[in-house]
């Protein structure tokens, strides 16, 4: 697996670096989100790593810039910002996943794996979905959310509205979800659930979606 890892702190860097390497993945290093964006450019890979600040560019400039150069190669974020808001800017502009630090190691090898697992899938699905809820329509080709408006959503993000989408009114505890969508990250605490909820109302309220996701993580969560 070859990942690219973007960070200008160069002692974290390097120990990130020798800890994917010791998990058998090739490494690619980026030292700024310029050279994030002309690495990414240059060859393929299967999952990015970018801090978010970074001179020349930081790591959320970087990521709409290779979006926009239409590289959907999953990038997980690194940051020391733990503001819902600063997450949420990620996310909306491509991220599938972050990291908060100080970084667990073993997650960061299991949000790895997982981002690679998920971009597989992503790259064999050959035919768009559409999937029609209320007013809101979800393409899962591109992760895209429309209603009034349009709005982009993390992998993450679509995983869990597809399941809440597709659950015809029966409600998915926090635990039920969390299982389904985070098992492989064992170390991820159960409240991310509740995280990603709102996330989605958020998402589903600024499209003009005329439904949105009741309930909390012991009655079951149900979109209607």
């Amino acid at each position: 697996m070859k990942i690219l890892l973007a960070d200008d702190e160069v002692n974290l860097r390097n120990a990130l670096a020798a800890i994917i390497k010791h998990a058998g993945y090739e490494v690619t290093i980026a030292s700024d989100g310029q050279e994030a964006v002309e690495k990414a450019s240059e060859k393929a890979f299967d999952v990015m790593v970018f801090d978010v600040m970074m001179p020349r560019k930081t790591g959320i400039e970087a990521l709409k810039e290779i979006r926009e150069k239409g590289i959907k190669t999953p990038v997980l974020l690194l940051t020391a910002m733990s503001e819902i808001e600063d997450k949420i800017n990620g996310l909306d502009s491509g991220a599938d996943d972050y990291l908060t630090k100080p970084i667990s190691m073993g997650e960061l090898l299991a949000r790895i794996r997982a981002a690679a697992r998920r971009g597989s899938q992503s790259a064999e699905t050959k035919t768009p979905v559409i999937i029609n809820f209320s007013n809101v329509s979800l393409n899962t080709s591109n992760a895209e959310l429309s209603a009034v408006n349009s709005i982009s959503l993390a992998a993450r993000e679509m995983r869990l509205l597809e399941l809440l989408a597709g659950a015809d009114g029966k409600p998915f505890t926090g635990d039920e979800l969390f299982g389904k969508l985070w098992r492989d990250e064992p170390s991820t605490s159960p409240k991310v659930v509740e995280v990603y909820i709102s996330y989605l109302r958020n998402k589903l309220r600024a499209v003009g979606a005329l439904c949105t996701i009741t309930g909390d993580p012991v009655s079951g969560y149900v979109l209607g």
